[in-house]
């Protein structure tokens, strides 16, 4: 028998030192990591190394393309939109969605070097599409482009001054619209055909015409008011107003809107006796075309009542208003395929007729901003009722204060002469 045992270590003990040694180590290791990880910010160590762009060269070049765009001449200028435009057409045959969003942004900003790094932005997408950049490179930049239109009598100096002559006729012309439900642009396209064509080569030259440049012709020799119109034809539009069985009757609405029992007396020209007639007089108004432009629409709703009549609509059809409006009632026949024509004659060295001319005005974007296409030629007669019901009740009360004045005055000198 051993004469001594060795003494164990209590439990407590045991569990009280591994979880010191333990937890000194988790300690130390968090410190390390701690250390570490100061030392690598410090040192940076834990940075990426970074690369450069594959497209960098491409941001450059295209950052300074176009240098100071507020220093750019007029000629620069074009340039530079033809070249937006041709790059425009090249997408629209590849991405249109693409090609809308730029036409878009431009035409919220109308700068064309918006519009132009778009542009160079999806080239560098489609860098590697080779019918795209072919087709790109192939785009030659014009350096003496002139600004003409492919519309040939747009580009005569007097057009743009006759414009500003009609711009200045737009309250007349936008009232008659909103009166006869006509769209503005549909009312001018005949008085810009009948103006145009007084002009032409075979009277004078269409560069001198407009004289004086400060207000419309009035063609007496063929018709009255600055669209025109036939005397017979004038009669005709009234006429119609008040025949409900008139193929041509647009509806009751219309004859709220033509007061028949005023005139101008103070309006005299003796080389015409027709102008004795009150409705002579409201055509040849000096300085009011007013009447011109609502006769003129006036003849336009009625030619579309009659077509409508028949099934068919003249709304998106300038072309054969205006061979209507230059032929008259007796050529209006309703059917799938009307022939355009009327008049013919020159401006410059081109041949037009009127029903053609109308379609080209119309179409051109010339003067759009005045007058501009907006999808619907005619409003409907009902729709036009409601909306105009409280305008016509002022004039109406209007006309016929100005009916009761005028008789109370005729009463007046009658018995200031008896």
């Amino acid at each position: 028998m051993e004469n001594s045992t060795k003494k164990s270590t209590p439990t407590w003990r045991k569990w009280f030192k591994y979880t010191y040694l333990t937890a000194l180590h988790i300690l130390a290791g968090v410190a390390c990591f701690f250390i570490l990880t100061a030392l690598a910010v410090k040192f940076k160590w834990t940075n990426d190394s970074g690369n450069v762009d594959v497209n960098n060269r491409y941001y450059e070049s295209m950052a300074n393309q176009y240098g100071n765009e507020a220093k750019k001449d007029s000629v620069t200028l074009a340039r530079d939109e033809y070249l937006m435009f041709q790059k425009l057409g090249v997408l629209a045959r590849f991405y249109p969605q693409n090609a809308k969003i730029i036409v878009n942004a431009y035409q919220q900003q109308k700068n064309i070097y918006t519009a132009l790094r778009m542009l160079d932005a999806v080239e560098i997408v489609l860098k590697d599409n080779k019918e795209y950049i072919k087709a790109i490179k192939n785009i030659k930049t014009k350096s003496n482009i002139k600004a003409e239109s492919v519309y040939a009598w747009s580009n005569y100096k007097a057009w743009k001054q006759f414009c500003a002559t009609l711009v200045k006729d737009k309250r007349a012309i936008d009232s008659v619209s909103r009166l006869t439900g006509v769209e503005s642009r549909i009312i001018i396209l005949c008085v810009v055909a009948e103006q145009l064509r007084m002009f032409n080569s075979g009277r004078e030259k269409f560069k001198q015409y407009v004289y004086p440049y400060t207000r419309l012709i009035l063609p007496s020799n063929r018709g009255y008011g600055v669209s025109g119109i036939l005397e017979h034809t004038a009669l005709r539009i009234e006429k119609t107003l008040f025949s409900p069985n008139d193929p041509f009757y647009p509806g009751d609405y219309f004859q709220k809107i033509i007061n028949v029992r005023d005139s101008f007396p103070e309006v005299i020209n003796d080389t015409i006796s027709a102008h004795k007639h009150k409705t002579i007089q409201r055509l040849i108004k000096g300085g009011d075309h007013y009447y011109s432009y609502l006769y003129t629409a006036l003849l336009m709703r009625q030619f579309q009542a009659h077509w409508e009549s028949q099934g068919f609509t003249l709304a998106n059809r300038p072309e054969v208003l205006g061979t209507l409006f230059n032929l008259g009632y007796q050529k209006s026949k309703p059917k799938k395929n009307p022939q355009v024509g009327g008049s013919t004659f020159k401006i410059g060295e081109k041949d037009y007729t009127f029903g053609g001319l109308c379609f080209e005005f119309y179409y051109s974007g010339e003067l759009q901003e005045a007058f501009p296409i907006t999808g619907e030629g005619f409003i409907p007669v009902k729709k036009l009722e409601e909306m105009n019901k409280p305008w016509l009740e002022e004039i109406q009360k209007r006309i016929e204060e100005e009916e009761k004045l005028r008789l109370e005055q005729e009463e007046a000198q009658a018995l200031e002469n008896s």
